[in-house]
């Protein structure tokens, strides 16, 4: 027997939402097995009693008792599949004594109810009611998870901006509650405010354990805490320090076990550190110490400036909906001009309605020949959108909908809409809703889980015929969670009818995909007359049929009849971003090749995942100043680009860096000619990901570094696998090169002296290093006029060491065509040299090579590593 199947067809019953075939196929799994009569009957007495309890969670008054309800509900499970008459497999001898053993089991259950009454009160917060052991614990086991679930909300995530999560797929979300536990960014800025009030600012990069609403555990991050009276005694663990709150406001700089500092702002603080036998110390405004990881304790001159504040973080917010704005007015243009767009509402004042009608007519701004007619907006009220200054519509009442028509039928459709979602107090939250009981009708929502109805789920049905209950289901799991309760959602459903496939979509990530179970070679839906947020049954619907009215506000639906790609839903949802399609040409200058139509614009992601083999090509203009761009950004993805003239500049948020291979993605680049300005390179990052980057010609700057590593060029880190190859122009970095950091394998090859410049730290106030681990390759090939040498300017300051070679770092030698004797400076640097095994690759012949660190300029203290090549017998 199949168990998941078997989930699949029970969900379904529970739902109501069985038809013909799926009824028969239900049937049989009955006849069957003893096992699934056994799981039937367990989900209609655990369904009766959530329900209920689900409700009284919610708030939601209910008319019958949880006795009541497992009589009902049991009745149902026992009679309702069988309703099609004798003609039906039910009727037969053994689902007879299937029926006789169920109505024999609900008087068990009548009589075990009112033991169940004698004893509840022993049963506490769980509220079991059950006559089966068994059953009582997985009543308790959910309700208990419910319950804990719920208190265990201790936090919520205000306010996040330019946030690079290091999991984004656990990452969470504006406005949503946050549970004990840790979160981890490489850059950005956010606010959490704790349950007991206290406000916290954090700079990434950063690691924070949020521990309880009055404490947290922080690992490393810049962070700023005001405690309200109510959260007085707030507590801050570090590695080094404990700090106790016992004023109004104060700041740290954590660094890991390294070392940290406390700025207090106002007010008090109590500190311990973690050194054995330190005694507290009290802080008090105005003064600042540092913590360092030998237990010194040290004052310092208070700097507040240096910290988050709440000025900062609310002007880039403003900054960035502004920015969010812009770009959705972009991609708003697009659409219009989309030959496939048959609606689309934006919900903005418009021109194109008279004034007088302006606040109940919705018009669809789409241009295409099928395009549908304006919105009618019944019962709703005007409210604010995503962003200052959207306009949305806010669905309250049980009448509340937008009425309008789309003819036809459609083999393929995408529909996509914005939603904040206000409460899921009922079975069925309509999204888009037909009532024409026609084949191929339409019904999309947001469905109760029924076995815990706080949780949600997508809901898109089909209906196989004009008969009232053969509607073919498309059901996402229950990931809609009471958390998401006035967060905006970007939800959108796909339908292929020529592959037989329906995909459904939250905030770009796709969370179902089914094929139907009609056998024809293409099915269609049909859209006929249409409403958003609510359900008008029509001729041949029951009368009884339940109230599905939306509840919370809508700013933006789209209806197109084509199918997107994975990848165009997620640049739909990921408004600063840029995806690489290719549909027209590989020309990175054509708007067509774009997943929105729309070039990449200022600020933007952009993310270039070839659809073929072909590169992407630039080779003119000037692009706007981007925040990074990301070459094969996964899994099973390509990026390739080659650069042969023109300007790309991806450096405006100082927090992005440009990715060749990341996440398990390849990445390429050739530049022939040009000029690149970016603000760090990192090429193959993480485990199973790979990357080149050759330059032959043209200009490469990287003007700034990575938070987290100080590097400028970052090759082959966190188990990736990367190559930097330089043969021609110019290379100028701000910061160090790192090869090879956190397991990793990178390779910097230097081929002949083509190159014009290879500077590390050379750009501006430029601090330059060179930190190359174990397996990690420098690569060089003597020309016929020698070798470009690798010049590390400034110093790295902090202390730290400028050119470090672990033990175990390689350097392989050759030359780029005939062998000739001499010698040749590899690498100059200005500062400490630690050498703690450089060693030659396994390639490399050893009985014509060899290599030495040499003092050039007689200060004492090496500076230069130089290759020396033996004259070779003939």
């Amino acid at each position: 027997m199949d168990i998941d199947r078997l989930s699949r067809l029970l969900d379904l019953y529970f739902d109501e939402g069985l038809d013909a075939e799926t009824k028969r196929e239900l049937e049989e799994m009955l006849l069957a097995s003893s096992q699934a009569r056994s799981l039937f009957w367990e989900r209609a007495q655990l369904n009766s009693h959530l329900r209920q309890q689900g409700q009284e969670g919610w708030g939601v008054e209910t008319d019958v008792s949880a006795d009541d309800a497992v009589s009902e509900d049991i009745e149902r499970a026992a009679g309702a599949v069988a309703r099609d008459g004798a003609a039906s497999p039910l009727n037969r001898p053994l689902f007879r004594w299937l029926v006789s053993g169920l109505a024999a089991s609900l008087m068990l259950v009548m009589v075990g109810q009112w033991v169940l009454r004698e004893v509840r009160s022993d049963l506490g917060r769980f509220r079991i009611a059950s006559v089966s052991s068994d059953l009582a614990r997985e009543s308790a086991e959910v309700e208990g998870t419910l319950v804990r679930r719920r208190d265990a909300w201790v936090a919520v995530l205000r306010k996040a901006v330019a946030v690079e999560w290091q999991s984004p797929k656990d990452a969470p979300v504006v406005g949503e509650p946050m549970k004990a536990g840790r979160i981890q960014f490489d850059n950005g800025l956010i606010e959490i405010q704790t349950n007991r009030g206290a406000l916290i600012l954090l700079k990434g990069p950063a690691d924070l354990e949020i521990v309880s609403d009055m404490e947290v555990r922080c690992q490393e991050g810049r962070l700023s805490v005001e405690v309200p009276p109510p959260a007085e005694g707030f507590l801050v663990h570090t590695p080094l320090v404990q700090v106790v709150d016992r004023g109004t406001a104060f700041a740290m700089d954590v660094k890991g076990d390294e070392k940290a500092e406390v700025h207090v702002i106002d007010g008090l603080v109590e500190l311990t550190s973690t050194v054995p036998d330190s005694s507290m110390r009290e802080i008090r405004e105005g003064e600042a110490i540092r913590i360092s990881n030998d237990g010194s304790i040290n004052d310092i001159l208070a700097a507040a400036d240096a910290f988050p504040s709440r000025a900062e973080i609310n002007s880039r917010t403003k900054n960035e909906a502004f920015e969010m704005s812009q770009a959705w007015r972009q991609r708003r243009n697009a659409i219009v001009d989309d030959p496939s767009c048959l609606v689309y509402f934006d919900f903005e004042k418009s021109r194109a309605v008279r004034s007088r009608y302006r606040d109940t007519i919705v018009p669809n701004h789409s241009k295409s020949e099928g395009a549908g007619e304006h919105g009618v907006i019944v019962g709703c009220d005007w409210t604010d959108g995503r962003w200052p200054g959207k306009r949305a519509l806010d669905f309250k009442n049980a009448s509340d909908r937008v009425l309008f028509s789309v003819d036809g039928k459609h083999e393929s459709l995408t529909c996509i809409t914005s939603v904040r979602l206000g409460s899921m107090d009922r079975a069925y939250s309509s999204l888009l809703m037909s009532g024409d009981a026609i084949e191929g009708e339409l019904q999309w929502q947001i469905s109760q889980k029924r076995l815990d109805n706080s949780m949600g789920r997508l809901s898109l049905c089909r209906r196989v015929d004009s008969q009232w209950n053969s509607m073919d289901h498309f059901l996402s799991d229950a990931i809609i969670g009471p958390q998401r309760l006035g967060t905006w959602m970007q939800l959108a459903f796909v339908w292929d009818g020529k592959e037989r496939i329906c995909s459904q979509y939250i905030d770009g990530k796709l969370v179902s995909r089914d094929f139907t179970r009609t056998e024809v070679d293409s099915s269609f839906l049909s859209t006929g007359r249409l409403e958003l947020g609510n359900w008008t049954p029509r001729e041949g619907f029951s009368v009884s049929s339940p109230v599905r009215n939306f509840n919370g506000r809508m700013d933006e639906f789209v209806m197109f009849d084509r199918v997107f790609s994975d990848q165009e839903i997620q640049a739909f949802h990921d408004l600063k971003s840029a995806y690489w399609s290719g549909k027209a040409s590989n020309d990175w200058g054509n708007p067509e090749n774009w997943s929105a139509k729309v070039l990449p614009v200022r600020g933007d992601d952009v993310y270039v995942d070839l659809p073929s083999t072909e590169k992407v090509v630039f080779n003119s203009g000037a692009t706007e100043d981007l925040n990074r761009v990301i070459l094969g950004s996964g899994s099973g993805r390509l990026g390739a680009m080659e650069i042969s003239g023109g300007k790309i500049r991806a450096a405006k948020n100082p927090d992005r860096h440009t990715r060749v291979g990341v996440a398990g993605g390849v990445g390429e680049v050739w530049q022939h000619a040009g000029e690149v300005n970016l603000n760090s390179l990192q090429i193959g990052l993480d485990p199973s990901s790979h990357g080149l980057y050759r330059l032959t010609g043209g200009n490469l700057l990287l003007s700034r570094a990575n938070n987290s590593t100080k590097c400028s060029l970052d090759i082959g880190p966190l188990y990736g696998d990367g190559t930097f190859e330089i043969s021609g122009g110019e290379l100028m970095t701000r910061r160090g090169v790192c090869l090879g950091r956190d397991e990793g394998r990178g390779v910097f090859s230097v081929i002949g002296d083509g190159a014009s410049a290879i500077e590390i730290g050379a750009y501006k106030d430029g601090a330059g290093f060179w930190k190359q681990n174990a397996g990690s390759i420098l690569k060089v090939r003597i020309g016929e006029n020698g070798l470009r040498r690798i010049n590390i300017a400034g110093e790295s300051g902090d202390g730290d060491v400028d050119v470090g070679f672990a033990k175990g770092a390689l350097i392989d030698v050759g030359f780029v065509d005939k062998a000739i004797a001499g010698q040749w400076d590899v690498m100059h640097w200005n500062g400490e040299i630690i050498n703690e095994g450089l060693q030659f690759g396994p390639d490399v012949d050893t009985e014509v090579w060899s290599f030495e660190f040499v003092d050039t300029d007689e200060s004492g203290s090496f500076d230069t590593l130089r290759v020396i090549a033996r004259p070779q017998a003939n």
